[in-house]
């Protein structure tokens, strides 16, 4: 809300310098901000008003896509905590029951069938939200380029540029735990003790190492820390 707002009055601070009159300052803030509607029709303060609280509203939705994202990442990552440290505490006790590690594949399971159900429905929103980050990232690096003289336009920049550096991180950090829980429960899997072996253990192990658990846009990227870096070097590339 506040980067918004530094670059509508860097706008219209903008437009006011250059008109003396109100009316019209205001109107050619709305037809330099939304030339591809007023192209198409004609210019009225109201439908300017209406578009302008449309885009602030579509400001806040994609604010929220992205903590959409961490809240999900963080109570899958909750789940599978549950399961780790299950099988954590069972495997340091050397426990050889085959009931109780049947229990906990079965939770195991159940816990990566509703992570494969999440990512399936929200991979979309996931690969849209980081094509929308890198593209504002590529898009605020290169007017960067330029010299800005306006105190105004500084705030915004470092402000904008600032905010979106830490979604980036937050997603990678926040979405990419489920990742990270799956390695540490792999982990576990592969150091229990050889006393401690069942046919329970071997069957979840296939299935652990068998079926990786992350959030993914689409199968075309999983969300990971490591990911924080690919994304750095895009936007080294890039610019």
């Amino acid at each position: 809300g506040v980067e918004h707002a530094l670059v509508n009055a860097y706008k219209l601070k903008n437009k006011f310098d250059r008109e003396d009159n109100f009316s019209e300052a205001v109107k050619y803030f709305f037809i330099d901000s939304y030339k591809h509607v007023f192209n198409m029709v004609d210019y009225s303060v109201w439908l300017g008003l209406l578009i302008q609280f449309l885009n602030l509203q579509r400001t806040f939705y994609w604010n929220y896509t992205d903590v959409f994202i961490m809240v999900i990442g963080s109570v899958l990552t909750y789940k599978l905590k549950q399961i780790s440290k299950k099988i954590q505490d069972t495997a340091t006790s050397r426990v050889n029951d085959v009931v109780s590690w049947k229990i906990i594949r079965k939770d195991y399971v159940r816990i990566a069938e509703l992570c494969h159900v999440v990512n399936e429905t929200i991979s979309g929103v996931i690969i849209t939200c980081f094509l929308m980050d890198l593209y504002f990232v590529l898009l605020q690096l290169y007017k960067s380029l330029r010299p800005i003289e306006s105190v105004i336009e500084k705030v915004y920049f470092y402000i904008s540029f600032g905010l979106l550096l830490l979604r980036i991180f937050c997603l990678c950090i926040f979405g990419g735990a489920v990742f990270e829980e799956w390695k540490d429960i792999r982990f576990y899997l592969n150091t229990i003790a050889t006393s401690a072996y069942n046919l329970e253990i071997e069957r979840l192990t296939n299935h652990v190492a068998t079926w990786e658990l992350s959030l993914s846009g689409k199968n075309f990227f999983s969300i990971s820390r490591g990911l924080i870096l690919q994304m750095a070097g895009a936007i080294v590339t890039y610019e």
